[in-house]
């Protein structure tokens, strides 16, 4: 009995010893408990919206999105017909693309980024996607006087909800050459009669864009390739006697009937026959116009002229006469200033025409100058992430470890970067930043310390 009371007592002793052992290495500690970790999230912005109406909505950070009716369908081809839950996630700032796993490379070509953006939609529970002759239209608000030339560009296949390593640019966005209208004419019907005409279709959305109606169709029309050579080429060409033929491009003379239907179509420039086949066409299936009228106001038929030259195609959004009506509608809670058309639009944001959901990138490639693989050396490896920020342009990268070695690749030489390091260790950080020029010499150290995330968000800001 003895034995087994003084074996309890040692047992007692013992646990209060580990007790205090445990009490007394957790204040002497600084590292924050498993209780104190912290998660790095994002905002997300939620809307609901009809299926069945065309909708514009707008993020915190500017973003504006237009989403015409019967856009969406399940996996399975049906068409969503209830309402549909958008979500959005915005990344605009240097410190906001960093602090998540987000790079601005392009199968090892670097990009300056005009915003990246996450956009997912259900309905009912379920994921949703984009029909495939639907569109939706996505804004990226530019900076003050920016005029650098974007693309679109999507996530590769090997990006999650957190992290995109690689983009993919977006041919049909990219800017192509096409034909557009010269110029244009017309015959006064009467020596005294000098009234206008300007081949207006009936039911046209005049937005401001175009100088004549008719170039929105020319531009938005998918011609042939020797259709576009062949008419840039026949353009300003000289005769024998060394004058100007073709100056304002290839000659088309038509009727415009009283009911406004063109009628004794004829292509009046040298052109081959398989280009003068291709505009007929394109001038037969024209929509019906606005017919002319004289001085007296009565309709009358009309004879005019339109001069085809070499131009730049259409982006998809200029074609949707639902998007160009959009902006009879006033956002006062979210515009500044109101955005009256697609030309204050196009001074205000980056806009795409977007063919499927999930990541999305505003992006440039940038010309490089002389470049270099860039080494980084810390002993830091497990569950530790390298970044690059660029200073004098909106640059992220993402370094790839191998063998204990973090490195960058082709990065320009004489840029001045910040070397940011993140370990994240079941949500309690260890950090480090280091301010450098590119050369080809390696980082040899990084000085870690422990960081809070309100910390990190802060050293971060100061990169913007």
């Amino acid at each position: 009995m003895r034995n087994m009371t003084t074996m309890r007592h040692r047992l007692l002793k013992t646990t209060i010893f580990g007790l205090l052992t445990t009490l007394i290495a957790s204040c002497g500690s600084d590292k924050p408990s498993s209780a104190n970790s912290e998660k790095i999230t994002f905002p997300t912005i939620e809307f609901t919206i009809s299926a069945t109406s065309d909708t514009t909505v707008f993020g915190q950070q500017g973003t504006r999105l237009f989403i015409e009716k019967g856009t969406f369908q399940f996996a399975d081809g049906t068409p969503v017909t209830d309402s549909v839950k958008i979500k959005v996630k915005e990344f605009y700032k240097k410190s906001d693309i960093t602090l998540a796993d987000l790079s601005t490379e392009s199968d090892g070509k670097f990009l300056e980024t005009g915003g990246m953006l996450n956009i997912t939609a259900s309905s009912n529970g379920k994921e949703i996607e984009i029909k495939n002759d639907k569109r939706i239209v996505v804004h990226f608000p530019k900076q003050q006087n920016s005029y650098k030339q974007m693309n679109l560009f999507y996530s590769s296949k090997n990006a999650n909800d957190t992290s995109v390593t690689n983009w993919e640019v977006d041919t049909v966005n990219l800017v192509k050459r096409t034909l557009k209208l010269g110029s244009y004419g017309w015959q006064c019907p009467e020596m005294d009669d000098s009234t206008s005409y300007d081949f207006k279709p009936k039911n046209y959305v005049d937005t401001g864009y175009y100088w004549n109606p008719i170039d929105f169709y020319v531009s938005a029309y998918n011609f042939s390739e020797q259709t576009k050579k062949e008419t840039e080429t026949f353009l300003n060409q000289r005769n024998g006697s060394g004058l100007w033929e073709n100056e304002y491009g290839t000659e088309c003379e038509m009727t415009i009937s009283t009911d406004g239907k063109i009628r004794n179509l004829r292509i009046n420039s040298k052109v081959s026959k398989a280009t003068k086949n291709e505009i007929l066409y394109f001038l037969q299936n024209i929509p019906v116009l606005e017919p002319g009228k004289n001085k007296f106001g009565k309709t009358i038929e009309r004879k005019g002229f339109l001069f085809i030259t070499g131009g730049n195609i259409i982006p998809l959004y200029k074609t949707k006469e639902e998007y160009l009506k959009s902006f009879n509608s006033k956002y006062s809670k979210y515009e500044k200033t109101p955005i009256k058309n697609i030309d204050n639009a196009e001074l205000e944001y980056y806009i795409f025409s977007v063919a499927k959901l999930g990541w999305i990138n505003c992006d440039r490639f940038l010309e490089s100058e002389k470049t270099v693989d860039y080494f980084v050396k810390t002993e830091e490896v497990k569950d530790t992430k390298i970044k690059m920020v660029f200073k004098d342009i909106d640059g992220v990268l993402m370094a790839n470890s191998t063998n204990g070695k973090f490195v960058f690749s082709k990065i320009p030489i004489g840029r001045q970067v910040t070397i940011v390091a993140i370990k994240n260790t079941n949500g309690q950080f260890q950090t480090a930043f280091q301010e450098v020029t590119i050369s080809d010499k390696p980082m040899e150290t990084l000085a870690f310390k422990e960081t809070t995330l309100t910390e990190l968000k802060q050293q971060l800001e100061k990169l913007n």
